[in-house]
């Protein structure tokens, strides 16, 4: 008997073996698999439309609502994995900051964030919070030409410094990155895009290898 009898038969048994076992699996995944819904957005107590992904401390998951909130400009919470515990931690006014976009930042005793507009010259700021809705200050207000305004990133840190991107502003008005202390201090514009040899109007955050800061 030739090979070509051989062919089919073996192409016939592995593929209904392997399919079995898929099969299975994925029935497994499915019988295991659980949605849960933790909390509705969409009032004045909690605020509403989150644009970024929660963080968490080992005990509580943080994140930020871009509007809502009691003036309708965004909100800051803490939530348990389990749907517990929910509790707004902050509200936006306008003038400490307003709809923030990005992600918190968690250095083991603050979190960090900036709000996309709003505070003392309407571009936006960098704020540091308690874990426990204390302590709310203002590390830095944008000024549009002079060091950026309105970023929709988050913040990242090298240990030292926190690094970010504005979307707009800075000498060419094309957004900026900058460095800033945790305590406010040292803020330096590290960067003009210019819309021609660099880019221009970066949304996102920042990454690092240790040496250079990406986007």
């Amino acid at each position: 008997m030739s090979s070509e009898n051989f062919l089919p038969v073996t192409r016939l048994f592995f593929p209904r073996w392997l399919s079995f076992v898929v099969f299975i699996l994925l029935a497994s995944i499915g019988a295991h698999a659980q949605f849960s819904k933790l909390v509705d957005f969409g009032s004045v107590i909690n605020g509403h439309s989150p644009y970024s992904a929660p963080i968490s401390d080992g005990t509580f998951l943080y994140g930020m609502t871009f509007e809502g909130g009691t003036t309708g400009s965004g909100t800051i919470y803490r939530i348990k994995p389990d749907g517990t515990g929910f509790t707004k931690l902050h509200d936006f006014d306008g003038d400490n900051g307003g709809n923030p976009y990005g992600s918190l930042f968690f250095d083991g005793a603050f979190l960090y964030g900036m709000a996309s507009s709003g505070g003392a010259n309407g571009n936006g700021n960098i704020f540091k919070i308690k874990t426990d809705g204390t302590g709310f200050t203002v590390l830095f207000d944008f000024n549009f030409a002079a060091s950026g305004s309105s970023p929709y990133g988050s913040l990242i840190s090298d240990g030292t410094f926190l690094y970010g991107m504005t979307t707009t502003g800075g000498a060419t008005f094309g957004g900026t990155v900058f460095k800033i202390k945790p305590d406010g201090t040292s803020y330096s514009k590290l960067f003009d895009f210019d819309g021609n040899t660099s880019g221009y109007l970066p949304y996102g955050s920042l990454a690092t290898d240790g040496t250079f800061l990406t986007d």
